[in-house]
């Protein structure tokens, strides 16, 4: 299945868009560019695009009960009001995180879930923050932490992280209230769709929509693995998430950068957005 109607969204180029969030309360879409380390933001998914540049890359950006967006940076986990610019740091990684975080996601319990950075192969892990409860490892063999999501799956609270070093989702029974997570198990081999996870985003039905990281596609993740592919015209889909009032507008991020492969075409600058894939859910929030 191919998505012929992805279409552009304003003139603007990202060279390594990631980390869309729809906050349904501001009517307000947020993501960010690696590169140029800024928070990006379209008011109604719509340009014109609004602009906060930001100390170091940001990565992970998770919604907050106010203003504020919780944003992944070099040194820690990191408040940040892209109205008034403030900047404030919350909480310094720990020393199990190996580095610094990639992706970041609310759970629905108020906390978040966060996990390694790695470009190459390297030691890595999963951590739960809560903002009384600090910070616990969930899982301590990881790679490259992306698009950690919470769903039901099988009547049961599960946790489901893309490890875009081992080209594997795994999925881990889950409890957001105490920060702690099962045995996990590979919900899904990316191998099979020519590539590795990126970010997800949770749709209506309870399914998952990946970004298959140089594969040109996305895919959608159930209980069961991945039931459904559509091919899109960048290599390196990085994030999604769905959008706009009714949450039915599906927006896409890509990498613009020659990784050894190439350079992409000019759609891997888009913010892109794409009609009649489905419906999304709200994003859970953070409670600072």
């Amino acid at each position: 299945m191919a998505t012929d109607a992805l279409e552009r969204v304003g003139d603007f180029d990202l060279t390594w868009g990631e980390s869309l969030r729809w906050d349904d309360r501001r009517n307000r879409l947020y993501f960010v560019d690696c590169i140029s380390q800024r928070l990006h933001w379209l008011d109604g998914g719509e340009p014109p695009l609004h602009t906060l540049q930001l100390p170091n890359v940001p990565t992970g950006v998770v919604l907050t009960e106010g203003p504020e967006v919780v944003v992944c940076l070099d040194e820690g986990l990191t408040v940040v009001d892209p109205d008034s610019g403030r900047i404030e740091l919350l909480a310094a990684y720990p020393d199990g995180m190996h580095g610094r975080a990639n992706d970041a996601g609310g759970d629905g319990a108020g906390s978040l879930v966060t996990g390694t950075l790695n470009i190459a192969p390297g030691p890595g892990a999963l951590w739960w923050f809560s903002a009384t409860g600090g910070w616990r490892q969930l899982d301590e063999e990881t790679g490259n932490t992306n698009g950690p999501v919470v769903v039901e799956f099988g009547g049961e609270e599960t946790l489901v992280v893309g490890d875009t070093i081992a080209g594997l989702v795994y999925a881990y029974p889950y409890d957001g209230a105490s920060g702690s997570a099962g045995a996990r198990r590979v919900l899904a081999d990316y191998s099979t769709v020519g590539g590795a996870p990126d970010g997800a985003a949770v749709a209506a039905d309870g399914s998952i929509w990946s970004c298959v990281f140089r594969g040109s596609k996305i895919v959608r993740l159930t209980n069961d693995g991945i039931d459904t592919v559509l091919d899109v015209p960048s290599p390196y889909p990085s994030d999604v998430a769905f959008a706009g009032p009714a949450l039915d507008r599906m927006y896409l991020t890509s990498i613009a950068l020659d990784i050894g492969e190439g350079a992409p075409g000019d759609e891997a600058r888009w913010l892109a957005v794409l009609d009649g894939v489905g419906h999304g859910m709200p994003e859970p929030r953070f409670a600072l």
